[in-house]
């Protein structure tokens, strides 16, 4: 068995099995909304709109089977472990002797997005979490855990709980920063960084210039120019007042309204959502964070993040010295030019996607999935597998 650092328990096998009376709460609840009225709201241009949502919510409370979907979770093997007194749920595909992938997604996003991910890249051990107080990895702790607490909780469910020696990372949203910090402060363990969404480790207003991006890029600076022109709201009332958004578990749709207008935004579609973005996923996704009462507390991971500062700037160019990959989707809102990515990362391979917006794994796993894994199997070619990776006893 592993060595136990104090404050780490046992790793439990955990299966998703919410109880019938949870089930049957939330299609009463959705039967009882209360609806508001909506105006020249068509595009969204208001936020959430009116009538998709409630075709949505009767789709949720009658066509929705959360048990299939629930069964198909249990597919796939689920664990839970405590590190420091938090619990974190994660998927595990494990295969000896393969190098181990952590695969980090952020908000409003669970686990689950990578289900279509984790069959195509079957030549990696995959560690997928759910970030702490969000999702399965309930409940939150206390304050205090941002990104760079994470990103620690997260080396050390890499290192000490599975006992790997050195690890991939995958991350977009909030989980491209945790892999930016853990490739930046464990770089002799971290072989190396794919990312969707390479942004400023420290989030720093004065590191928020962007240089001029480059004439082919014109999708994603229209992207990131919209979203900091009409799609921030969001982010100052959770970076400021977290606590207020989570009495949103009082009613489903309000939660849903909340979530699904960041997901519309910043899906790629053509004004149909459900062509990018299953109705079905949203669905799960939204019963995801229903079911575990965790809008509020996902919500403070920006407060915590943000408002606290906690996320320290690198002290040297470039960000970090580990090999770096990313796939430049068109919509992805957070995007940043090639030419700053090029100056801050150690660049090693960066593909232009022809559609795909900020949930990639959801819209387009196979494009993502043939990236990660051709980037990682170079990194194999070129050695990276040289230090045992072997783990140590882990679940």
């Amino acid at each position: 068995m592993p060595t136990r650092r104090p404050g780490h328990l046992p790793v439990e096998q955990f299966e998703i099995r919410i109880d019938d009376a949870d089930v049957a709460d939330l299609r009463h609840r959705l039967s009882r909304t209360r609806w508001p009225s909506d105006l020249g709201n068509e595009s969204w241009q208001y936020g959430t709109e009116l009538n998709w949502l409630r075709q949505l919510a009767d789709e949720w409370a009658g066509g929705y089977d959360w048990r299939e979907h629930e069964s198909r979770m249990n597919e796939w093997d689920h664990f839970r472990a405590i590190a420091q007194g938090q619990v974190l749920h994660y998927i595990h595909v494990r295969r000896a002797g393969a190098l181990p992938l952590l695969l980090v997604g952020g908000w409003p996003q669970t686990s689950w997005d990578f289900a279509e991910v984790l069959p195509r890249l079957d030549g990696f051990e995959l560690v997928v979490p759910d970030l702490p107080g969000q999702g399965f990895s309930v409940p939150l702790r206390g304050t205090g855990i941002g990104v760079t607490e994470t990103a620690a909780l997260f080396h050390e469910l890499m290192t000490e709980v599975l006992g790997h020696r050195r690890y991939g990372v995958y991350g977009t949203d909030w989980g491209a920063l945790i892999g930016e910090r853990l490739a930046h402060d464990h770089p002799d363990i971290v072989v190396g960084l794919h990312t969707t969404m390479p942004v400023p480790l420290d989030l720093s207003p004065t590191n928020r210039t962007r240089p001029a991006w480059a004439p082919d890029e014109t999708s994603r600076q229209t992207a990131a120019e919209s979203q900091a022109q009409s799609g921030s709201g969001y982010l100052h009332m959770q970076s400021t007042r977290p606590q207020t958004i989570a009495y949103l578990d009082d009613s489903p749709v309000a939660m849903a309204a909340w979530l699904l207008d960041k997901i519309h935004n910043w899906t790629d579609h053509d004004g149909d959502l459900a062509s990018a973005y299953p109705r079905d996923w949203l669905l799960t996704t939204l019963s995801i964070f229903w079911f575990t009462g965790s809008v509020g507390t996902a919500a403070r991971f920006y407060r915590e993040t943000m408002g606290r500062q906690r996320v320290a700037p690198p002290t040297t160019a470039p960000i970090t010295s580990v090999p770096t990959a990313v796939a430049a989707y068109p919509k992805e809102t957070g995007a940043y030019p090639r030419s700053w990515v090029e100056a801050n990362f150690n660049l090693r391979r960066y593909t232009v996607m022809e559609r795909g917006g900020h949930f990639p794994a959801v819209e387009s796993p196979e494009t993502l999935a043939p990236d990660i894994a051709a980037f990682f199997n170079d990194l194999v070619a070129e050695g990276a597998l040289d230090s045992p990776t072997e783990a140590r006893g882990a679940r």
